[in-house]
C-alpha cells in the first residue's frame, strides 16, 4: 500500500482533508508531545480531516440555536461520531495490510497528547493563523482533526504555506470580550516553520457567551470555531478558500453578548435575542 493508496481509501472513508508526516519530521517534539511516545516504532502520522459544515454555524450566528445545529454538526457528532468512524474504517484498512495503526482523536487527555495544529502542519495540510486557528486553503478553519500513527514509512506531504491570514485582525476585533491581543504574539507551530498568533486570553474565553465552548476531552481547551472571533475569521476568509458558496455567510450587523450575558446588539431575522442563562 501506498500513500495514494491510503489517501483514495481516507476520502472514501469519508475524509475532506488528508495529509501525512514523517516522523522524522516530528523528532524534535518532547517526550509529552511525540507520537513516539504512544508507538516507538511509528514511521508516519496519517492526519485526517472532516469539515465542519459551514451551515452548522448558521443557529449560532442568528443566536436562535445553540445545541442542534453547531453544538452536534459542527462539533460533538462531527468528532465522536463522524470522524471517528473514518478513522476507524480507514485503520481497519490498513490492518488488513498487515499495518500496525494506532488510532487517534485529538483529545487532551491524560498522558501524551498530540498537538492536532502541529501534527496537521508536518503533514501538510496548512498552518496556524493569527487568531490560533489552523487554517486549511480548503476551508479555512472549518475542520477537525484526528491521526493515525503507523509503523508503515509512507511518502510525506511536503509541507505547505498558506498564507490566508492577512494580518486582517478580524479575530480581535470580532471579539466583544476583548480575549485576543493583538499587542502580544506567541509562537504557534512545527519547530523550524512557526506562526505567530496573537496572545488570547483563554480565561476571559471559557466565560464567553458568544459561541464559545468549553467540554471535557475534546481537542481544544475552549472551542471557538463558531464564537464571534472564529466566525469573524470565517467572514474574512470568504472567497479565499477553494470551497465556496453562492452567498455570503453574514446577512446583518452581528449580536453580541458581554461577560455577564446581557445582549448588547439585536439583530434578528425570525429570531429572539439568545437566552440570559
Amino acid at each position: 500500500m501506498n500513500s495514494n493508496q491510503v489517501k483514495e481509501r481516507a476520502r472514501e472513508a469519508g475524509a475532506d482533508l488528508v495529509g501525512i508526516a514523517s516522523v522524522e519530521r516530528l523528532k524534535d517534539l518532547s517526550a509529552e508531545a511525540s507520537p513516539l511516545s504512544i508507538f516507538p516504532q511509528c514511521k508516519s502520522v496519517i492526519v485526517l480531516g472532516r469539515r465542519i459544515l459551514r451551515g452548522a454555524l448558521r443557529g449560532i450566528e442568528e443566536g436562535t440555536n445553540f445545541g442542534s445545529t453547531y453544538g452536534c454538526f459542527g462539533h460533538r457528532y462531527l468528532e465522536n461520531q463522524f470522524l471517528s468512524k473514518t478513522v476507524y474504517d480507514l485503520t481497519c484498512c490498513l490492518e488488513r495490510e498487515g499495518i500496525e495503526a494506532v488510532p487517534l482523536l485529538s483529545f487532551r487527555t491524560k498522558g501524551v497528547t498530540l498537538d492536532y495544529k502541529v501534527m496537521a502542519q508536518a503533514a501538510g495540510l496548512g498552518e496556524t493563523g493569527k487568531g490560533g486557528f489552523f487554517l486549511t486553503p480548503e476551508f479555512g478553519h472549518r475542520q477537525r482533526f484526528a491521526m493515525i500513527l503507523t509503523d508503515e514509512a509512507f511518502e510525506a506531504d511536503e509541507l505547505k504555506k498558506v498564507s490566508l491570514c492577512d494580518n486582517c485582525n478580524a479575530c480581535a476585533e470580532g471579539c466583544p470580550l476583548k480575549a485576543v491581543h493583538t499587542e502580544k504574539f506567541l509562537s504557534s507551530g512545527l519547530e523550524g516553520h512557526e506562526t505567530e498568533t496573537f496572545a488570547i486570553d483563554e480565561k476571559i474565553c471559557r466565560a464567553c457567551k458568544n459561541g464559545a465552548s468549553c467540554l471535557p476531552e475534546t481537542s481544544d481547551d475552549v472551542d471557538r470555531y463558531a464564537a464571534a472571533c472564529g466566525r469573524a475569521c470565517m467572514v474574512a476568509l470568504e472567497g479565499k478558500t477553494t470551497n465556496k458558496f453562492e452567498n455570503k455567510f453574514r446577512k446583518r450587523s452581528v449580536w453580541s453578548m458581554d461577560i455577564t450575558g446581557s445582549a448588547a446588539e439585536l439583530s434578528f431575522v425570525g429570531g429572539q435575542a439568545p437566552v440570559k442563562n
